[in-house]
Order: C-alpha cells, then structure tokens, then sequence
C-alpha cells in the first residue's frame, strides 16, 4: 500500500510503503546520505497541498517505527555528513515547516508518543503577531524543552531570491534576534523558504552563521561545501 502525501525537503514527492522508503538507494550498513522529510499541517482538509491527514501520519510513522529505518535527529544528521561520519543505512529525519498551529495539537503528541526526534522550522513574525493559526512561544518553548530541534525560516517568509540582500540580511538578523530573546538560543539550521534560493541567498545565508541550509529539492540529503 501507497501512502501520500508526504513530501520530502529533499525530495519532491518520496512515496512511503508497507516495505521500504523508495528514496533510499543505499543497501549497504552504513551511508553518506539520509532522506529528510517534510510536513506543514496535520489534519488541516481545508490546506490539501501542506496537509497531510492524520490518518496517513500514522501510518507513515509506523512505517518508520515497524521497518528498517533509522529516524535521527536533524542536526545529528549534519554533524555526520560534515565529519564523514557514515550514517546508518535507510537514515531519516523529521522536518516540520511553518510552526501551525496544528504542528502542537496533532503532530507534537504523536511524535513523543513514538519517541521520534524531529526540527520545526519557524518564520518569527506570524509568531509574534499571534496568528490563531500558528503555534505561540510559548508552545514552541515546550517543544524546545522537550529536546525537539527549532531551525529558522526568516522573519517574515519571503521570497529571498527576489529581494535585495540588505533585506534578506535583516530578515535573517531580526529573526535570529527573535529567537535569541524567546529561547535563548539562535538556530544553526535554515529552510529555505518555498524552497527557493539563489547563489547570493546561499551566501548570505553561510555568512549568517548557519552550518547547513535546506532548499526542496529531489533526492537525499548529501554533504556540500558549496
């Protein structure tokens, strides 16, 4: 049985089955990739092109849980492709964009409930505005606590390859600020958002001090230097 839709940060559409995560294409005991996944909104009918229903969450989470795969967390993940450490084989990670609302209510408790690590992705802005929609700090402060990953997806979600890069900087700047004064912290990790990045985006990006940046792109995730 075919499971969908799940959508992969490295791959555009990875198809999960009862037997193996087709993405893979390793078959060896240890590898120089890993598949990351990614997910916006869980149960969420009205969204059909970010959600995934709760039922096929499920089931994608048992398939990680009943087969051979190894679900890492994502920094774990870079820290071996950067050292050239081999991962296990059939490596996995757990990405969530865009910090919903439905991320807490619906994905957090499955999450714990199997013991899975997993990285939030998260714009500040519709944070700190308060939308209903997303999750508040306080929220994402209990997801920090419970050893989950926060990466930074900018301030304001932009389309960064088609501004200027004096705003980009700013929207990297304030975000990291934000997070600095709500968790204490500043992410390592960034998603780019949409997907969408340009040579200049990927500087900027490298000279903000991020060790590694996630684009949408088909295939696994590999060590870069680029």
């Amino acid at each position: 049985m075919i499971l969908s839709p799940c959508n992969s940060r490295i791959l555009a559409a990875i198809l999960l089955a009862t037997a193996m995560l087709v993405s893979f294409v390793a078959r060896g005991f240890a590898a120089d990739h890993a598949t990351i996944l990614m997910y916006h909104r869980f149960g969420e009918e009205n969204y059909p092109s970010t959600n995934v229903t709760l039922e096929q969450f499920e089931e994608h989470l048992e398939v990680l849980a009943s087969g051979p795969y190894t679900v890492l967390p994502l920094e774990d993940i870079v820290l071996n492709l950067q050292s050239g450490t081999p991962l296990p084989d059939r490596t996995v990670a757990i990405t969530i964009d865009d910090a919903y609302l439905s991320v807490y209510e619906e994905a957090f408790p499955r999450l714990k409930a199997r013991g899975f690590p997993a990285t939030l992705f998260v714009a500040t802005r519709p944070v700190d505005r308060g939308l209903r929609a997303y999750m508040s700090w306080d929220q994402i402060r209990e997801w920090q606590a419970a050893g989950y990953g926060i990466g930074s997806q900018t301030q304001t979600h932009p389309h960064m390859h088609q501004q200027s890069m004096a705003e980009n900087e700013k929207e990297l700047r304030v975000s990291n600020e934000r997070f600095l004064a709500e968790l204490g912290m500043r992410p390592t990790l960034f998603a780019y958002p949409y997907g969408e990045y340009n040579l200049d985006v990927i500087d900027l990006v490298k000279e903000a001090g991020f060790e590694a940046a996630f684009g949408q792109n088909s295939g696994v995730a590999h060590g870069y230097d680029g």
